[in-house]
Formats: C-alpha cells, structure tokens, sequence
C-alpha cells in the first residue's frame, strides 16, 4: 500500500521506519508526514509506537494515517496515535483503515483466505487509493471511514510490553537446512544462526516474515502453525526483502 500510495502523491519520499528506528532523534522537515503500516493487536505495531514517539514533528503541518486490518472489528489505531501525537501538540489530520485480511497465523482459527480473495482484497484496497491520495494533496482534514472506539489501551499496552519476547515461542522443525534466510529478511535483526539454526534475540515485533518466508516452512509457533499455508505477498517478493537488508 505504501509503494502505490507514493506513485500517487507528488514529490513523495518513502522511508522506511526500519531505517531511522535506531537514531537518536528523528527529525523531519516536511510539512507533510504519513504513517502507513498494518494494524497490530488492533492497533499500531510496537515499531510504529516507538518512532511516533521520537519523532520530531515541530515542523509538520498536516499528519495522516493509511493502516490495512484483518478484519471488521474496532480498533484502536486513531485514538492511540492521537494519544502519542497529544505531547506534540499534534492530531491526526486524516486517517484511512482499509479492511484487506489477516495473516496472523499463531492461533486458531487459522485466517487465512484462499489466494484468490487475498488478491480480490489487494485490489479493492488499492482502488480506494486514487481518492485517498487526493485527500492528502489538498490538505483535506477528516478520519475516512470513523474508526470504532473500542476500550482496550490496557491490552494493548500489554501486547506493547511482552511483544518483544514473544518469540520464545518461535522453533525451527526439522526441515531447516540452515539457510538464513529468516536472518537475511528479519527487519530489526532479531534472528541469529547458531549451529546452522535459528535463534530469536527478543527483539521481536510479530512481523511473522520470517515465518511466512521460509522456503522450507521450517519456522513454526507454538502448536498451530505446523502445516498452516503461508502467506507470501503477491507484489513483494523474498529477494526485495533480502535486498532490503542488503543497502
């Protein structure tokens, strides 16, 4: 979503937040700042709590938000980032939920939608945006479709507290060759070989790529993912993930 929604706007600069995390301080000098990325426990990954934190935005002029969801439930993406923005004297301008599917496949039931529906979600997510991308070149303030408020902050500060070792629960079964792929793609260096096999470092963000990714499906959780379909997204590839890491 964020690499169509960057065709669309005008002199856009895609920046992953991977790669400014681990600053210092992260400033920014655009009068223009949007935060794309999937809901997480219905609501921000922790990745995204963190840089919304640090980041300086003394000099923006208009915030917005496109988050994809699993699911039609309520969430609580805007009033948690209205709640991190509220220190910076800073709102949410506009924010977009888009609903596509969930490819959290750690517990039953297992959600995954046949690949057709995936890509008929794909579709109709992108097709909103055209209207969308307008919105935001001229600066229209709004919330999109009104995001349900739902009280769960306790939760979710729990899942923000724990959700760094929750990869204790990670293994690797015996089809693991010792490749290193799951190292090679890991966005935070989470995962180290030791002995030809994977090791989680608690760093984790529940991103489940190197789950997903394994080309031996070797990478499991708990009791549910052993013989689970996995998800790999039709427009992103392994080897862009790879080259990712690689810069």
């Amino acid at each position: 979503m964020a690499k169509r929604l960057k065709e669309k706007l005008n002199e856009c600069e895609l920046i992953p937040i991977i790669d400014l995390i681990n600053q210092n301080s992260i400033n920014t000098t655009s009068e223009k700042v949007g935060l794309v990325f999937p809901v997480y426990n219905w609501s921000l990954p922790k990745i995204v709590y963190d840089f919304v934190e640090k980041v300086d935005l003394s000099n923006t002029k208009y915030v917005f938000a496109l988050c994809t969801k699993g699911g039609p439930g309520r969430q609580y993406v805007i009033q948690m980032l209205n709640k991190l923005l509220e220190p910076k004297n800073k709102i949410l301008d506009a924010a977009f939920l888009v609903k596509v599917f969930s490819a959290f496949i750690l517990a039953k039931p297992n959600p995954l939608h046949s690949k057709e529906k995936q890509l008929r979600r794909i579709t109709d997510a992108e097709s909103k945006l055209d209207e969308w991308a307008e919105q935001i070149l001229n600066n229209k303030k709004g919330k999109g479709k009104k995001d349900s408020y739902y009280p769960m902050e306790d939760s979710y500060i729990s899942f923000i507290e724990k959700v760094n070792n929750e990869d204790e629960n990670y293994y690797s079964d015996g089809n693991c060759n010792g490749c290193g792929i799951c190292v090679q793609i890991c966005p935070v260096d989470n995962i180290k070989l030791i002995n030809e096999k994977p090791e989680w470092q608690h760093k984790c963000q529940q991103c489940l790529r190197c789950l997903h990714y394994c080309p031996q499906e070797a990478i499991q959780f708990g009791e549910y993912t052993k013989g689970r379909e996995r998800y790999n997204h039709p427009y992103i590839k392994l080897k862009e993930f790879i080259n990712e890491k690689a810069k």
